[in-house]
C-alpha cells in the first residue's frame, strides 16, 4: 500500500518537473508569439491598403490595422 502510494507521488511530481520550464524560454517563447502577431497585423494593414487603394476614406478604414501596428512597433 505505502509502495504503490509512493510509486504515485514520485510519478506526479516527475511529470511535474517535465511541465516545468525555465524564465528565458518562456520568455522567448513569447518574443516569438508577439512577432509573429506583428507579421499577421502589418499584413493586415497591407492587404486593407491594397483592397482600398484609389478610395477616399481608406486612411479610415485602414486606421485599426495602422494603430496596432504602431503600437507593436513602439514597443
Amino acid at each position: 500500500m505505502i509502495r504503490t502510494l509512493l510509486v504515485v507521488i514520485l510519478v506526479f511530481f516527475v511529470a511535474g518537473l517535465v511541465g516545468c520550464s525555465s524564465p528565458e524560454k518562456r520568455a522567448a517563447e513569447a518574443d516569438a508569439q508577439i512577432a509573429e502577431e506583428k507579421v499577421k497585423i502589418m499584413k493586415k494593414y497591407s492587404e486593407c491598403l491594397e483592397k482600398n487603394e484609389g478610395k477616399k476614406d481608406v486612411s479610415e478604414k485602414c486606421a485599426p490595422y495602422k494603430e496596432a501596428s504602431e503600437t507593436f512597433i513602439s514597443k
